[in-house]
């Protein structure tokens, strides 16, 4: 057989940056760089990967990108 080593599955989310920043503006937030606006979104991140029925995501092994695919 001439199988992968690996097959990946993904879930993509992605979030708009511009809106993410007008949003943390609005409530105060001044100075916003990339890890700002990254811990400012993981709440949203966590609601985004559970599963609906209460149970938390783990998100610790999730890949952050930019839209040209750079890691972050």
């Amino acid at each position: 057989m001439n199988l992968p080593s690996r097959i990946n599955v993904m879930k993509v989310v992605s979030y708009d940056v511009e809106k993410l920043v007008a949003e943390m503006e609005g409530q105060g937030i001044k100075d916003i760089d990339i890890d700002k606006a990254l811990e400012y979104i993981e709440t949203w991140v966590q609601e985004d990967f559970s599963c609906g029925w209460g149970h938390t995501a783990t998100t610790g092994d999730l890949i952050y990108q930019d839209e040209n695919g750079e890691e972050l």
